[in-house]
C-alpha cells in the first residue's frame, strides 16, 4: 500500500507543478575547445551543454536523444530524485543505457533551489565533454540570508541571484576518455593525472610554462623525490611519470608504453577565453561556479574583487567574505561580486592545487563600459591576483574559503543530533595497480552498468553483485558513512552519494579505531560537530601526506532506491572507486512502466 501511495502522490504532484521540458541531443564529433581539435560530444551542437533553468516546484522533463556510436546515461549531480530514482542516470542502477539512435525522457522534481550541474555517467563520457549547467531559482517565500551582505541592498542582491551565471571549470586533454583508459591499461599507471589545458565555460588554451615558472612552483613535497631520481617536473608541468610509479607502485607500471604527449611535451595553442561582461548599471553579480572537472582541485579568484559566498552545494549558507575558493570536483559555490571598482578587465583566476600538475588559466571579469572591450584572445589581464600559479596567496593577507566556517541558513542539522542506526567504514585504497581503486577493497565491476534488469527494477532483497559492493539501508533511518584513507601519499577524494546531502560530522588524522562515531566523539570530541556541520552533496576526504585519515559524514535515508556512492575524480571512478547503497529496502518503490527503458 505504501508503494502505491508514493506512486500516486507522485503523479498527483506532477499535475499541480509547472512543466519545464528540453531536448538535449548528444552527437560525436570533432571539436577544439582549447585550440587543438579531438573527437568530443556535443549537446544540441554546442559545448557545454545548453544551460537548464527551472523554478523550484518545476517538474522537469528532459529527453536524451543519443546520435553517438556509443551508449550513454545522463546524471543530474545533485538532484535529490526525491520519488523518482529511476531518473538517476547510473546505467545498472536506475536504467539501461541509452543505445545508439535511441532516447530516453527524464522527469523529476525541483523540489529545491540552488546551483547543480548534468553529465554523462557512462564510463568517462565526462572527460568527452559531455555536461552542462542547471540552475533552480528559489520559491518566492524562501528565506535568504541575504541581508547579512547588505541590509540596504537586499532587492540588488535578489535580482543578481535571479540572474546568475554559470561558470564551469574543467580540465581537458587531447585524447578521449576511452584512448586515456586504454593508455592506463597499457602503462599500468594512472597516467590521466596529466592533463592538457583547463577550460572556463568550454574555453581555454595550452599554456606551457617558462621553466623558471615550474621551478619556483614545484611543491617543496615533491622535491626529495625529485632529487632522488634526478628528475624535474616535465615541460608540461606533471609528475614525472618515473617519480609517480613510486609514489604508487604497481605491479604492471610499463612507463614505455607512454607517449611523450601525455607527460611531458607541451605545445601551447591559441585557443580562446572566457569573458565575463559585468553588468556596470548592477551594483552587484551573481555566479555559480561549478566544477565539472575530470581530475583536479582549483583554488579559483576574481583579481581585485572579494566574493560573498552565499550558497554551497545548492542550499545557502551564513554568508562568508572570501578572497578565493578551493573548488573540488562536482562542488559549486553560488557567490554574489560587488561591481564597485574602476570599469576595466581583471582576471579570474584558476590554479591546480593538484600535486601532479602545475598548470593554470584566466577568465575574464570585463566591465561592459570598459573603453576597449576585452576580447577572446590570449593577452592575460594586468590586474593583480590574489592567487599566485600554483594556487597559494598571493598576499599574506588573502582569505580562502573555510568549509568549517561553514554554516546552513536556516540550520539544517536536527538537534539534538539525531543517532545514527547503521555505521559502515570504508577503506579507501589502491587495488593491486595504480589506476585501479576501490572504496570496500574491492573495485567497482563496471559490467553492472550492463545489468539486466537494472537493480531498480528488481526485488532489492534478492540484489547481489561481484565483490563487496553492495550495501543495505531501511527507509527513515540515520547513517553513518566513515572514509578511512589507508594508505600515505593519497590526495583528496571528493566523493558523491547520489540522491542525498549529508552532513559532515568529523574528520582526523590516524586511523579510526572506534566501532561508531559515539565512541570516537566521547574520545576526541575536538574532530567533531554536531550542532552545525556543513551539509552537503560532495564529502572531500583530509589528504594522507603524513598518515591515515579519515572522515565521517551522516544522511538521512527518504528516498529508496539504488544509489552510487562514489569518487568523482574521474579516472579513480573509471579504475573502481565506487558502492552501490540500496536505500530503504524495506520500502522499495515501484518503477512505472514508461520508465522501463
Amino acid at each position: 500500500m505504501r508503494v502505491f501511495l508514493r506512486v500516486s502522490w507522485l503523479f498527483l504532484a506532477a499535475y499541480a507543478a509547472a512543466e519545464s521540458y528540453y531536448t538535449l541531443e548528444l552527437t560525436w564529433t570533432k571539436g577544439s575547445p582549447d585550440g587543438f581539435e579531438r573527437d568530443m560530444i556535443l549537446i544540441n551542437g554546442q559545448f557545454p551543454g545548453p544551460h537548464i533553468e527551472l523554478e523550484q516546484g518545476d517538474w522537469a522533463e528532459i529527453t536524451v536523444i543519443n546520435k553517438m556510436p556509443f551508449n550513454t546515461t545522463i546524471h543530474s549531480h545533485g538532484i535529490h530524485q526525491t520519488n523518482t530514482p529511476w531518473a538517476d542516470g547510473v546505467p545498472g542502477l536506475s536504467q539501461r543505457p541509452i543505445q545508439p539512435n535511441d532516447t530516453f525522457t527524464y522527469n523529476w522534481h525541483a523540489d529545491t533551489y540552488g546551483s547543480y550541474f548534468y553529465h554523462a555517467h557512462s564510463r568517462g563520457q565526462l572527460d568527452d565533454g559531455c555536461y552542462g549547467p542547471i540552475t533552480i531559482k528559489p520559491k518566492a517565500h524562501v528565506a535568504k540570508p541575504f541581508d547579512k551582505i547588505a541590509l540596504d541592498d537586499v532587492a540588488s542582491l535578489e535580482a543578481a541571484e535571479a540572474h546568475a551565471t554559470p561558470l564551469i571549470i574543467s580540465d581537458w586533454r587531447h585524447k578521449t576518455s576511452s584512448e586515456s583508459w586504454e593508455l592506463e591499461l597499457a602503462a599500468g599507471l594512472e597516467s590521466a593525472v596529466c592533463v592538457d589545458s583547463l577550460l572556463v565555460n568550454g574555453k581555454g588554451a595550452v599554456d606551457c610554462w617558462p621553466r623558471e615558472d615550474l621551478t619556483k612552483y614545484t611543491s617543496p613535497a615533491l622535491v626529495p623525490l625529485l632529487q632522488h631520481t634526478n628528475l624535474s617536473v616535465t615541460d608540461k608541468g606533471c609528475i614525472p611519470p618515473e617519480v609517480l610509479a613510486v609514489m604508487l607502485p604497481s605491479p604492471d607500471t610499463n612507463i614505455t608504453a607512454l607517449p611523450p604527449s601525455a607527460f611531458d611535451v607541451c605545445t601551447p595553442t591559441r585557443g580562446s577565453r572566457e569573458v565575463i561582461r559585468a553588468p556596470c548599471s548592477k551594483k552587484w553579480m551573481a555566479l555559480d561556479i561549478i566544477s565539472s572537472a575530470s581530475i583536479g582541485t582549483y583554488a579559483v579568484s576574481i583579481d581585485k574583487h572579494p566574493l560573498w559566498v552565499y550558497a554551497v552545494d545548492g542550499h545557502y549558507i551564513e554568508p562568508l567574505k572570501v578572497d578565493a575558493l578551493t573548488l573540488a570536483n562536482g562542488e559549486r559555490y553560488s557567490v554574489f561580486v560587488q561591481l564597485d571598482k574602476p570599469a576595466s578587465n581583471y582576471g579570474i583566476r584558476i590554479a591546480s592545487l593538484a600535486l601532479a600538475q602545475l598548470i593554470d588559466t584566466t577568465a575574464v571579469l570585463s566591465y561592459e563600459d570598459t573603453e576597449q572591450s576585452y576580447g577572446n584572445g590570449s593577452i592575460t589581464p594586468s590586474s593583480q591576483p590574489s592567487i599566485n600559479r600554483a594556487g597559494g596567496n598571493a598576499t599574506s593577507d588573502v582569505v580562502f574559503f573555510d568549509q568549517a566556517k561553514m554554516v546552513s541558513f536556516p540550520p539544517q542539522f536536527p538537534q539534538p543530533a539525531p543517532e545514527a542506526e547503521q555505521t559502515f567504514l570504508f577503506s579507501l585504497v589502491t587495488a593491486g595497480s595504480s589506476f585501479r581503486w576501490a572504496l570496500n577493497g574491492t573495485a567497482y565491476d563496471h559490467a553492472i552498468d550492463d545489468s539486466e534488469p537494472p537493480l531498480m527494477y528488481r526485488d532489492p532483497l534478492a540484489i547481489t553483485t561481484p565483490g563487496n559492493l553492495t550495501l543495505a539501508t531501511k527507509n527513515n533511518t540515520w547513517v553513518d558513512l566513515i572514509f578511512h584513507v589507508a594508505t600515505v601519499g593519497q590526495p583528496p577524494h571528493p566523493l558523491h552519494k547520489h540522491s542525498n546531502k549529508a552532513f559532515l560530522i568529523g574528520q582526523g588524522q590516524g586511523n579510526f579505531t572506534w566501532s561508531s562515531v559515539a565512541e570516537a566523539a566521547a574520545d576526541t570530541p575536538e574532530n567533531f560537530n554536531l550542532i552545525t556541520p556543513p551539509y552537503r552533496d560532495g564529502f572531500v576526504t583530509p589528504p594522507s601526506a603524513t598518515g591515515p585519515t579519515w572522515l565521517a559524514v551522516r544522511y538521512h535515508v527518504v528516498n529508496p532506491g539504488p544509489f552510487l556512492l562514489h569518487c568523482h575524480i574521474q579516472s579513480h571512478l573509471d579504475g573502481g572507486m565506487s558502492m552501490i547503497i540500496l536505500d530503504g529496502v524495506d520500502e522499495w518503490p515501484e518503477v512505472p512502466k514508461k520508465y522501463m527503458n
